[in-house]
């Protein structure tokens, strides 16, 4: 009896070290080095705000790269999107898409919750304020994305997955201590904190950096110099741990050291898409 094939979950060990990566134009991104993790597993330095601030921003698509107007905007601290800070719900223009909403004192990492009918909710996660100066008023994000309904059709179909309904999809970009973007880590959704225990059904793909889009596992088994991942097929749960692991130098590659370099809990949500701003992990 011959065994059936192990299904590829993109979770294959990379085959090089990790590096930073930065877009010298769009989708042409150019190696810079090895990625900066400095400060992994060392104190969180975030600075928080002493009074409230206003954020001014624009909702796009995450493909496409329209403007999404009428999409209502709610901000909560942490991970806590039942939660939202008070003041909003905020709506996007008809005309350009902006919008602000205000940031109350005291807060260090926040979240965005986008809704729009022709979009799945998605919600922006682990975001923060200007760290150089928390205080200043207004700030301006360029853009917060949401993904369409037609888009979160879309990139499974890229990889030749239908996606289930009623599962969630996470994503987000990894990037080291400077901000950079990291190539050759691998992701998972994981059921316990620090260890890789995935998910059921969870499956993740990287982005091909020259379209800037999810590809096949052939043809990219570990993150590409934009640093994107996406998970899809996860059933619904209030917990859950997106993880990013890889070999942060050429020893710990020759040595076969995989090692946990971001980590943030959060939960899989029914039809929701998740994204998220990965930094390397912190000790506290």
């Amino acid at each position: 009896m011959v065994d059936a094939p192990i299904k590829d979950v993109g979770f294959s060990k990379p085959i090089a070290p990790l590096k930073a990566n930065m877009e010298t134009a769009p989708d042409t991104w150019a190696e810079i080095g090895p990625a900066n993790l400095a400060c992994l597993n060392t104190p969180n330095a975030d600075v928080a705000n002493t009074t409230a601030v206003t954020i001014d921003t624009k909702v796009e698509d995450f493909q496409s790269g329209n403007l999404v107007p009428n999409t209502t905007v709610t901000v909560f601290a942490n991970q806590d999107a039942g939660t939202p800070f008070p003041g909003g719900p905020y709506v996007s223009t008809s005309s350009g898409a902006t919008v602000s909403v205000e940031i109350p004192a005291g807060t260090k990492r926040f979240g965005y919750k986008m809704i729009n009918p022709n979009a799945l909710d998605t919600l922006l996660l682990n975001q923060t304020l200007n760290q150089a100066m928390p205080n200043m008023d207004p700030q301006v994000v360029g853009r917060i994305q949401s993904v369409s309904t037609a888009t979160g059709a879309t990139l499974p179909a890229l990889i030749g997955v239908s996606r289930t309904p009623g599962t969630g999809i996470l994503a987000g970009a990894v990037r080291d201590c400077n901000g950079d973007e990291i190539s050759n880590f691998i992701a998972t959704v994981s059921s316990t904190p620090n260890t890789a225990t995935p998910l059921e059904g969870v499956d993740a793909y990287y982005f091909s950096s020259s379209v800037g889009l999810p590809v096949r596992h052939s043809q990219q088994r570990h993150s590409s110099k934009d640093g994107l991942f996406m998970a899809i097929e996860m059933n619904p749960t209030t917990v859950a741990y997106v993880q990013a692991w890889g070999y942060p130098t050429q020893a710990d590659l020759d040595a076969d050291q995989l090692k946990l370099i971001a980590q943030l809990q959060t939960q899989v949500i029914a039809d929701t898409v998740i994204t998220g701003s990965y930094d390397p992990l912190r000790s506290n």
